[in-house]
């Protein structure tokens, strides 16, 4: 005859418990990021049709700006996508993907403190100058677009 006793309901749902939150850490892996590579790109050239996304008088010498475009994907289907602007200086406008390089969630110009870009999913900042991921899970700097001044417009090409 078995001396096996049958599991309690409280061993039971504390064992699920421990399950759960294995699980979920498991998910959330290491909190590192996909993408090690912190050097940031290059501005692009723009070349096309760019798309006015603000005007001068939005995006003042030294602030940021959150903007929203329509951008044609790999899979030639186009969608609306958010993208980050800064200006260092009258004449230049620096522009990055909203999307953090740790898990893909939206990055704002709303940091809690200071002046740089933030994700608020896991506390990743990153330098509006560069892109580059300076605080936080995010190891990634932030995907680079070709912006350009016109007149008193700010465009990116998407």
């Amino acid at each position: 005859m078995s001396s096996i006793s049958p599991q309690t309901r409280r061993a039971f749902v504390g064992s699920t418990m421990v399950a759960g939150a294995a699980v979920a850490l498991a998910a959330c892996g290491d909190g590192s990021s996909a993408a090690p590579n912190n050097v940031p790109s290059a501005p692009p050239e723009p070349s096309g049709a760019g798309t006015v996304v603000a005007t001068l008088s939005e995006l003042g010498v030294g602030t940021r700006l959150s903007v929203t475009a329509t951008r044609t994907g790999a899979d030639g289907k186009t969608k609306d996508a958010g993208f980050l602007l800064f200006r260092p200086n009258e004449k230049t406008v620096l522009a990055y993907t909203a999307i953090c390089t740790h898990q893909g969630c939206a990055v704002t110009t709303k940091a809690p403190q200071g002046e740089d870009f933030y994700c608020p999913c896991h506390g990743s900042y990153f330098q509006p100058a560069d892109g580059k991921a300076i605080a936080g899970p995010a190891r990634g700097a932030l995907e680079r677009i070709a912006a350009q001044i016109t007149g008193q417009d700010v465009l990116i090409f998407v």
